[in-house]
Formats: C-alpha cells, sequence, structure tokens
C-alpha cells in the first residue's frame, strides 16, 4: 500500500465547485471522526484533483461528489442531516444513498457510499454487495485510475492511498482493469473505459484488450440487459464532451463492441449521426435526443437488434414501417409537395425520421428543415376566432386550423388579416355551392 501526504485543505478547496461545500464537508469530517469511521473520497474526484494538480491536465469541475464511509452509513447520516439542511432522496440497493444539499436556496447533490465488497455470481449479473473496509472498496473498482482514495478522517486523514499503481497508470495515461475478469463480471466498464480513454486522451493498456477477449469469450455482452447497455450509451451523449461523440463511436465499433453486444452498426452512420445532433440540439429535447442517437447505430437492414438497446417489439415494428413507406417514397421523393413531406413525417415520432434521414440521406434537408422551421408554423387565428367568423364547432375547426397551417406553410397566407379573408372567402364559396 504506497500512501502520501497531501494538503487537505488546498485539496479540498480545488475540488469542491462550491465553497459552501467546504463547510459541509467539514462537518461530515467531526462526525466521522467523532464516531471513529472513516470517510473518503474515492474514484473520480480524486482522479481529477491528480490530474489537475500533479500532470496539469485541464479537468471539468465535478457537479456531484462520491463521499465513501467506512462505517454505518444510515446512523451517520442522521446526525449528518441534524446539522446540515437537506434530504435523503433515496437508498440504493447497493448501500448508497442519493442526499440532496440545500446551499443557500442552490441544490447540490452527493452520493453518499458505504464501503462494501462485491460479488458477481455470473456473467454480466448486478453483484451483490456486503459492508466492507476500504481495501475491498478500493478493489471492487474499474480502473487502477479510479481507485486511488483520500481519507477526510482518522487513521488516514490528509493521506491518498494507492493500492494498484493507480499513480503510476495516471502518470503514464494508462487504462487499466484491475483484474483480467473485471468486464466479464460487469462489461459496461468497458464502455466506461472507452469514456475515460476519449476525454483523457489516455491509451489502453495491454490489460484492458486480454479482459477485453475474456469478456467476449464469455458472451458477457450479449448477456447485458438492454437498458443497461442502452443507458450506457446514452452517457456518451450526457456526460462526454460533444466534440468527443464521433470518436467514442469510432473507438466502439473498432474494439468490435457493437458486434459483440448483438448490434449490427454500421460506421459510415456515425458522421452524419453527429452533425444532425450537433446541428438540431436546440430543437430536440432530451428524451428525443437519446432515441435517435440509438435508433441510429443500428443498422436498418437489422432493426430487430432495436431490442438490444431497450426498445419493444411493437415499436421495432412501427419503425421498420415507417422505414418501408420512406423507402417507398425514395423515387419520387423530390416530386413531392412540402406539404406531403410533413405530412410524412408527422405521423411518426421525432426520433424516427430523424434516424430515417441517415439510413436515407436523400431526405434529410427536408427533415431538418421540418424540425427546425415547419413543425413550429401555426395558424394566428385560434379555434374561437375560427367560430366568430362562422365556423361550425367540432372536427370542422380541426380541419380549417390545418387548412390556414398548410396555406401558411406554403406562403399563400403572411398574416392574421391574410388568415380572416381566406376563411370568409372559403364560407362564401361553400354557401353558395
Amino acid at each position: 500500500m504506497k500512501v502520501t501526504e497531501i494538503d487537505l485543505e488546498k485539496c479540498l478547496k480545488s475540488v469542491l465547485p462550491d465553497p459552501e461545500l467546504y463547510e459541509v464537508l467539514i462537518t461530515a469530517q467531526n462526525i466521522s471522526a467523532r464516531r471513529g469511521e472513516f470517510l473518503y473520497f474515492a474514484g473520480g474526484v480524486v482522479r481529477d484533483y491528480l490530474l489537475k494538480t500533479l500532470h496539469k491536465k485541464k479537468v471539468v469541475k465535478v457537479k456531484d461528489l462520491d463521499l465513501v464511509l467506512q462505517g454505518n452509513l444510515e446512523e451517520f447520516l442522521k446526525e449528518f442531516l441534524k446539522k446540515v439542511k437537506g434530504e435523503i432522496l433515496f437508498k440504493s440497493q447497493f448501500l448508497t444513498y442519493k442526499v440532496k444539499i440545500d446551499l443557500s436556496g442552490k441544490e447540490f447533490l452527493i452520493d453518499f457510499i458505504t464501503a462494501r465488497r462485491e460479488i458477481y455470481e455470473d456473467v454480466a449479473k448486478l453483484p451483490r454487495v456486503f459492508p466492507s473496509d476500504f481495501k475491498d472498496d478500493i478493489m471492487r473498482r474499474d480502473f487502477t485510475i479510479n481507485a486511488l482514495l483520500i481519507g477526510l478522517s482518522s487513521p488516514y486523514k490528509g493521506v491518498l492511498i494507492d493500492l494498484v499503481n493507480g499513480m503510476e497508470d495516471l502518470k503514464e495515461g494508462l487504462i487499466r482493469p484491475l483484474h483480467i475478469h473485471s468486464f466479464v463480471d460487469d462489461p459496461t466498464r468497458i464502455f466506461r473505459g472507452i469514456r475515460y480513454k476519449v476525454r483523457l486522451n489516455f491509451e489502453f493498456s495491454e490489460e484492458f484488450f486480454l479482459a477485453l477477449e475474456r469478456c467476449f469469450e464469455k458472451s458477457a455482452l450479449k448477456k447485458l440487459s438492454g437498458t443497461r447497455l442502452a443507458n450506457e450509451l446514452k452517457l456518451y451523449l450526457t456526460k462526454e464532451s460533444e466534440k468527443n461523440l464521433e470518436e467514442l463511436l469510432k473507438t466502439t465499433f473498432n474494439l468490435n463492441v457493437f458486434e459483440k453486444a448483438g448490434i449490427k452498426t454500421e460506421k459510415k452512420f456515425f458522421d452524419l449521426t453527429v452533425k444532425l445532433l450537433r446541428e438540431l440540439k436546440e430543437e430536440l429535447n432530451t428524451k428525443e435526443k437519446e432515441k435517435f442517437f440509438l435508433l441510429s447505430l443500428v443498422s436498418p437492414e437489422s432493426l430487430q437488434n432495436a431490442c438490444r438497446l431497450g426498445f419493444s417489439e411493437s415499436e421495432i415494428e412501427k419503425i421498420r414501417k415507417h422505414l418501408e413507406t420512406v423507402r417507398e417514397l425514395l423515387e419520387k421523393w423530390k416530386k413531392l409537395s412540402v406539404w406531403e413531406k410533413i405530412k410524412v413525417f408527422e405521423r411518426i415520432p421525432v426520433s424516427y425520421p430523424l434516424a430515417l434521414s441517415v439510413y436515407f440521406p436523400r431526405i434529410r434537408k427536408d427533415v431538418v428543415k421540418f424540425l427546425k422551421r415547419y413543425r413550429k408554423i401555426k395558424p394566428e387565428l385560434t379555434g374561437d376566432e375560427l367560430i366568430e367568423l362562422g365556423v361550425k364547432e367540432g372536427k370542422e375547426i380541426g380541419r380549417f386550423l390545418e387548412l390556414l397551417r398548410k396555406e401558411k406553410i406554403e406562403g399563400k397566407v403572411k398574416t392574421k388579416e391574410d388568415e380572416k379573408n381566406l376563411i370568409v372567402q372559403f364560407l362564401l364559396n361553400k354557401s353558395e355551392n
């Protein structure tokens, strides 16, 4: 066990994203000291602190914190929340608590974790966990660079502990799993390793490839549930820089991870997927981005693979039907009116036409125009105003609003007055007939 003394006060002020958190940490330190329990930082917060201070790398300041306690975390939190304004949001089966702290009206989340050991009873299954000491807690982690800890209370207060040569791997820029069965136990570690490699501009160690080979031999990725697989890939979008997305996808592809996870994907789609996400980032909500992103990873000729990414059988069948509809329209696509194209897109959820535009680049410009412009165009007249003009209540109102929208999109009406004149003229013609 390698131990190195550090300036703990300097460390805390460096890693904490809000100065008020310093007092919160002091409170936690005092409680753990009084209870005789060991409190420490581990994982990303330690890694990034060392990258910043020792290796002068630029790292993003943490948005949340992980605090680990070797002791009775439930009793510790009872004392902690008597002194700090906050509440427990939930407790997980893995002996962790998510706690929301109030910092002068601002909310901050802290994950409190019980030092634990893990037992994996089968390939790619979630582990059974048991309270333990800091050594077992370190040895259950994914990579050596994440297996460093900084003590916040006795017996290792102000001490950096390295059990697995993580400091050396940080210095050398290597992503190294703790053991060769690491990815068999938990294949999601592969995706985390890819994220760290790209984010930090590190390299994979020889042990990474050996562990990957062992994972492939055991078909561990295919035993991973679709939900867990999809969640890991979504983190490429939500946790990583936009500029790194294409490299993340290419690295995953080149390692043969998609295929071994049961997903037939096409590398040629990555560039267009990334461009569309960048171009339409203000037009899509988080769920729409995630759905499109996941769907774009599946080859159109192997849509059934989408079940590996959490899509239901019924949803896959709907996507297949829409794909065939667009495929049949491709030859005459240029001859379709703007309105006809819009009606094709409006019949399906937003993420589908985006994925279809990756599969069929011919429709891409029209999909982008639809999302950025046409779907936002609405009549200025309301249903009540149509009734005042003489339109009957009921379905007739919907039909007239649709007519107004079509005319507006086609540029035949521009103002509210134009809309009124169109309705009046239409009603007049109707009465004369």
